[in-house]
C-alpha cells in the first residue's frame, strides 16, 4: 500500500508508510480480529450478565489545499477530524475555523532546531551530521538544524571546520549525483531566505560562506533557477528575527555558549519546539538535556534516525498532538464502548 501510494500522491515513501495507516485501518479482517488481539479492550462481567467490548470507526482523509479547498474541508461539519502539515499561521487559521465544530486537530508545523555540541563531542561525525542536518533538501525540512550552540572552548575550531564542510556541499542539477541540493521551491522563496540574510547582515553578523560570498557555478540550463548555496552565520543576537523564525532555507547560525543551564535556556529561547540534536560522549548530561528541552524529538549524537513506530510530533507552536504508530491509529480512529447484556 506504501508504495502504491508513494507512486500514484508522489509521498515519499516512509510518509507514505506513516499516513497510509489511516488507509489501512480500512482492512476489514484487521477489525474483525480486534477484540482477539487487543484483550484489554474486551471485557465481561458474569455477575451483570454482561459483555463489554470496542470498536473502532473508520476515518476517511481528503486532500486539499488552497482557500477554497481548504477552507471548505476544515470548516465542514461532516469532516470530523483534521490532520495538517505546514505553516503555524495556517495551522491557526484551521484552528479558528474547526473550532465550532470541536474536531480533532493533529498539527505538524514548523521548526526553529537547535543543535547543542559540547566539547566532549566527536567532533568529525557531529561536524558531518550537523552540515547534513542543516542543509539537507536545501533546508526545506521541519526538522534541519537552524541553530548550532557550540561550546566555547571548541567553538573557534569547530566554526572553521564546519564553514570548510559546508562549502563542499553542493547545489546544482538534482539529476547530477554529485550535487547535494537543488533548487529551492519558488522564486518567491528565495527571496524570502535571502531577505533573512540580508538582514543578518545589516544586524553586524558575518556570513562566512554562502548567499552573497560563494559563487554558484551552475550548468546554462540551471542558471535562472532558485538556487542558494549553503550558509553559515556567526555574531548574530538570540533575539534577532533570523534566530527567532523559521527560515526554511540553506541556513544556519553558530553561537558560543559557556555552561549547560545556558544551552537549555538558549535552545529553548524559541517559540517553537520541534526537535534538537545533542553531541556529548556524557550520557547522564545527554538525559539531562533530553528531558529540559522543550521539543517532542531529541536526537542524541546523530539525525533524522526515525522509528517510525514512535510517535512524532512538536510542542509549543510547532504542532499539537502525535502521530505515528499507534499514536496514528487512536487520532485516526474514534473509539466506541459496546455494553451487551445476555
Amino acid at each position: 500500500m506504501a508504495k502504491y501510494r508513494t507512486a500514484c500522491h508522489h509521498l515519499q515513501l516512509s510518509q507514505s508508510r506513516w499516513k497510509g495507516q489511516t488507509l489501512s485501518a480500512q482492512n476489514f479482517r484487521f477489525f474483525a480480529s480486534s477484540v482477539l488481539h487487543h484483550t484489554t479492550e474486551c471485557s465481561q462481567m458474569d455477575h451483570m450478565g454482561c459483555l463489554n467490548y470496542t470498536v473502532r470507526c473508520v476515518v476517511n482523509i481528503v486532500y486539499g489545499t488552497g482557500p477554497r479547498a481548504g477552507d471548505a474541508l476544515v470548516a465542514h461539519p461532516d469532516v470530523p477530524l483534521i490532520s495538517f502539515t505546514g505553516s503555524t499561521a495556517t495551522a491557526q487559521r484551521i484552528t479558528e475555523r474547526s473550532a465550532p465544530y470541536c474536531k480533532k486537530l493533529s498539527l505538524e508545523l514548523g521548526g526553529k532546531n537547535p543543535a547543542i555540541i559540547f566539547a566532549d563531542a566527536d567532533l568529525e561525525q557531529c561536524i558531518e551530521t550537523t552540515v547534513r542536518s542543516s542543509f539537507s533538501n536545501q533546508g526545506e525540512i521541519c526538522l534541519c538544524t537552524s541553530r548550532i550552540y557550540v561550546e566555547r572552548s571548541i567553538y573557534s575550531e569547530f566554526l572553521e571546520k564546519f564553514v570548510a564542510a559546508a562549502r563542499k556541499w553542493k547545489t546544482g542539477d538534482p539529476s547530477d549525483p554529485s550535487n547535494h541540493n537543488g533548487a529551492l521551491i519558488s522564486k518567491e522563496h528565495l527571496e524570502k531566505v535571502r531577505s533573512f540574510v540580508a538582514l543578518a547582515k545589516s544586524e553586524g553578523a558575518v556570513i562566512h560562506c554562502g548567499e552573497g560570498v560563494d559563487h554558484l557555478d551552475l550548468p546554462e540550463p540551471n542558471k535562472s533557477g532558485y538556487f542558494m548555496p549553503p550558509t553559515v552565520i556567526s555574531g548574530i543576537s538570540d533575539c534577532s528575527r533570523v534566530m527567532q523564525e523559521e527560515i526554511f532555507g540553506p541556513v544556519t547560525c553558530i553561537c558560543p555558549f559557556d555552561t549547560e543551564d545556558e544551552a537549555v535556556v538558549r535552545g529553548n529561547g524559541v517559540r517553537y519546539g520541534l526537535s534538537a540534536t545533542v553531541w556529548s560522549r556524557d550520557v547522564g548530561r545527554v538525559h539531562r538535556l533530553a528531558q529540559r528541552l522543550q521539543v517532542g524529538l531529541v536526537w542524541t549524537n546523530c539525525w533524522l534516525v526515525r522509528d517510525l513506530n514512535l510517535p512524532f510530533g512538536g510542542m509549543k507552536h510547532s504542532g499539537v498532538g502525535r502521530e505515528g504508530g499507534k499514536d496514528s491509529y487512536h487520532f485516526f480512529t474514534e473509539v466506541k464502548s459496546i455494553t451487551i447484556k445476555h
